[in-house]
């Protein structure tokens, strides 16, 4: 009873909105049925007459557009990969599949037996983009319902100039918000034109993975079932297929407010893991199962891909170890960050552990060595009402020692303290750039590791940058390019002859974190991620709409953010309190 109402809710929906569908909706499961008749005999000895896909594939072999494997198997529950459903596709519906001197995607050379097949369809089959700005196929990920509807949607050519009825997919599918925003449009056409129809149990299974049965049975419906003229590109008509990678949006320089960046023109579909946490809030190390997290106020990644991050307020620095799937305390803030100064080579003056707190985390690449900021407020006993500010940088790993440290003298009370979001840039193992919001203002030092350091930029005289947010920089030679996402711009420095100028602005988008890879800010706001050069080009480099959560937690937003050496992206979900892995 329930799916016979539901059905004659999406047909009242369908012909009340769109005035007449273009075929008849299909039944729930119908894309199963209607099996080819008086097929020849195919003998494979694991697919007996029986089966129910046998006459689906006995045609398609027959037809020469699939085949089964040497050892006579068809292996008809194999799940189908990317690579496998592109050649099918190419010999289903007559695509010309030609050898090519060049390769559209990085991880498929043209040596690959693949290459003549997905460069056939790269312009219907959507690619990917990693954290290195290179375009790949993934062609041994599995092909999902998803992609193979939006690409058997777009290669044969179905209207898509009027605006698809997503209430009806809302009414037919209870697992409607399943998919992805940006193939909404095309499973609704393909279920208007009975090119897929879901399951009995009213579900469309869009993030589900297809068997070789099943796909065989997808492209005998579309190519070979019915009379609608299935031919690529709907006959006499012509269709400019839609690229299959987002590219990079057109360079600005200094403009006050930046053209919208690029969306991707189709699915692509990120899936995220939970790491750690998820289980509540809390401060328990262990296996990852029993985990928790109470806060995560910084965090990076080392080259092993571990995952170091700082809870400020119990001064403490944890670790997930990546190989053995733990979490431990890896350094808590204790009498190893004592300091004795001495600033004239007699009198020592002793800053206590107990007053330094933790900030932000950094890690130098060039040393693989972890680094922790933050501040130590004393008050001197020759100064009545004045306090020492003194911003301090320890190396943490393999032991504590004082790394950089400047100081600042700050006039009223105690509670005087300066919660400072400054970046740390390492451009060698000894040389560390990092900024400092002081009284006088935000200012950029320059530091020997081990040793005090000097301004090289300084808000208060004019030459640095008005600092009021979260701040990465990447450092050149002689340009630090900073973005903000307080004031949402990003500067750049000249330091020698001294220059100050705004590279480009964001008025319109507020954003929650950044981080630096291979000379490119990321940033994200919400769930989505963009990309920003330092040139000023920016990009969407994952649209929170196209994540798809294995553990079915959604991420409202991403509070902290860092990058893999595999280019997939970790972050930080505050409201589940967990660290997630966005696959790319």
């Amino acid at each position: 009873m329930k799916r016979m109402t539901t059905l004659l809710i999406a047909f009242m929906l369908l012909f009340s909105i769109v005035g007449t569908a273009s075929a008849a909706l299909p039944e729930y499961g119908e894309e199963w049925q209607n099996a080819p008749d008086n097929t020849p005999a195919v003998s494979f000895t694991d697919l007996p007459e029986t089966h129910w896909a046998y006459q689906y594939i006995a045609e398609m072999v027959n037809r020469k557009i699939i085949n089964g494997y040497p050892d006579n198997k068809f292996r008809p529950n194999n799940t189908i990969t990317r690579a496998e459903f592109a050649k099918i596709m190419v010999t289903a519906s007559g695509i010309q599949a030609k050898k090519v001197n060049y390769s559209s995607f990085s991880d498929i050379p043209v040596t690959n037996w693949a290459s003549p097949y997905v460069e056939a369809v790269k312009d219907y089959m959507t690619g990917y983009r990693n954290a290195n700005g290179e375009y790949i196929f993934n062609p041994s990920s599995p092909a999902l319902r998803e992609d193979i509807t939006v690409a058997l949607v777009k290669l044969k050519g179905y209207d898509m100039s009027r605006l698809p009825d997503h209430s009806m997919l809302e009414a037919m599918f209870t697992d409607f918000e399943g998919i992805s925003e940006s193939a909404k449009d095309y499973v609704a056409v393909a279920v208007e034109n009975g090119l897929v129809s879901g399951f009995p149990d009213e579900t469309f299974r869009p993030q589900a993975t297809v068997t070789r049965a099943e796909a065989t049975v997808m492209l005998w419906r579309a190519f070979q079932f019915g009379n609608d003229n299935k031919s690529i590109g709907g006959g006499e008509q012509t269709t400019t297929p839609t690229p299959s990678v987002t590219q990079p949006a057109s360079p600005t320089t200094n403009p006050s407010t930046p053209s919208h960046p690029q969306q991707p023109s189709q699915a692509v579909k990120f899936s995220v893991d939970t790491l750690v946490g998820g289980n509540g809030r809390g401060d328990v190390d262990g296996p990852v199962r029993m985990a928790k997290i109470n806060a995560v106020d910084s965090m990076v990644l080392d080259k092993d891909d571990n995952v170091f991050f700082l809870d400020s307020s119990n001064k403490k620095i944890r670790k997930f170890n990546q190989s053995n799937g733990t979490v431990e305390t890896f350094k808590t803030v204790n009498n190893q960050f004592n300091w004795d100064y001495a600033s004239d080579g007699q009198n020592v003056t002793h800053y206590d552990y107990s007053q330094f707190t933790p900030i932000k985390l950094a890690y130098n690449v060039a040393s693989n060595k972890l680094y922790v900021s933050g501040n130590v407020l004393i008050k001197p006993s020759n100064y009545s009402s004045d306090y020492y500010n003194i911003h301090t940088i320890y190396e943490v790993s393999p032991a504590v020692q004082m790394a950089a440290y400047t100081f600042d003298r700050l006039s009223g009370s105690y509670g005087d303290v300066y919660d400072t979001h400054e970046f740390i840039s390492f451009t060698d193992e000894q040389t560390i750039f990092y900024k400092q919001q002081l009284g006088s203002g935000d200012v950029v030092y320059q530091a020997t590791l081990g040793g005090a350091s000097s301004i090289i930029a300084n808000a208060g005289d004019k030459t640095g940058v008005d600092l009021t947010g979260r701040v990465e920089a990447i450092v050149t030679n002689n340009d630090i390019f900073i973005f903000d996402t307080g004031n949402r711009t990003l500067s750049k420095i000249q330091l020698f002859p001294r220059k100050v100028e705004k590279v480009v602005s964001f008025d319109s988008i507020t954003f929650d974190s950044v981080t630096v890879c291979n000379g490119k800010f990321y940033i994200s706001s919400g769930t989505t991620i963009y990309e920003l050069t330092t040139d000023g080009k920016w990009s969407v480099f994952i649209d929170g709409k196209d994540l798809i959560y294995n553990d079915g937690n959604p991420i409202k937003k991403i509070s902290q953010l860092s990058l893999d050496s595999n280019g997939n992206v970790i972050v930080y979900d505050d409201d589940n309190k967990a660290i997630r892995r966005i696959n790319l």
